[in-house]
């Protein structure tokens, strides 16, 4: 397999890392809000659904039941995408990189900044930056 297309794929699951560590975070941040609501509220958690605007579906699913089993639901999809990133198998080679060249990957591909927008950020030009990002993909530990 040719170096360049070496490259591609290991940015194409870069790109794949990255949209799970988005969603990730998106679900780490709906669970803290569930959760703080259920904490402030664990006598009635009505009063939760509630303030957060859930409602129950009919007279058997109430909405302090309907929350539980959101929360529920969001934790399980939280497993299944963290199991599916770390399946990537790309969590120990981005361990291994530097400080500064993770900090590039986390821009570009987990927040999904350009080429352009995160250059300056690492004080780079984006030509650099596009050049330095083949050179980490290049890294045989990359090709996992």
């Amino acid at each position: 397999m040719a170096v360049d297309e070496r490259i591609k794929r290991t940015k194409d699951k870069l790109r794949v890392y990255g949209s799970y560590s988005r969603e990730i975070s998106k679900l780490r941040v709906w669970l803290l809000d569930l959760s703080t609501y259920l904490w402030l509220h664990e006598d009635w958690p009505e009063q939760a659904a509630r303030e957060m605007r859930i409602r129950g579906l009919d007279n058997k699913h109430p909405p302090g039941q309907q929350l539980c089993v959101q929360k529920a639901a969001i934790e399980a999809q939280l497993q299944q995408t963290l199991t599916a990133r770390s399946a990537l198998g790309l969590d120990d080679w981005l361990d291994s990189l530097s400080v500064e060249d993770r900090q590039i990957i986390r821009l570009v591909y987990e927040e999904g900044y350009s080429y352009q927008a995160a250059a300056p950020m690492v004080n780079m030009s984006k030509t650099g930056l596009q050049y330095r990002i083949d050179q980490i993909c290049k890294s045989p530990y990359a090709y996992g």
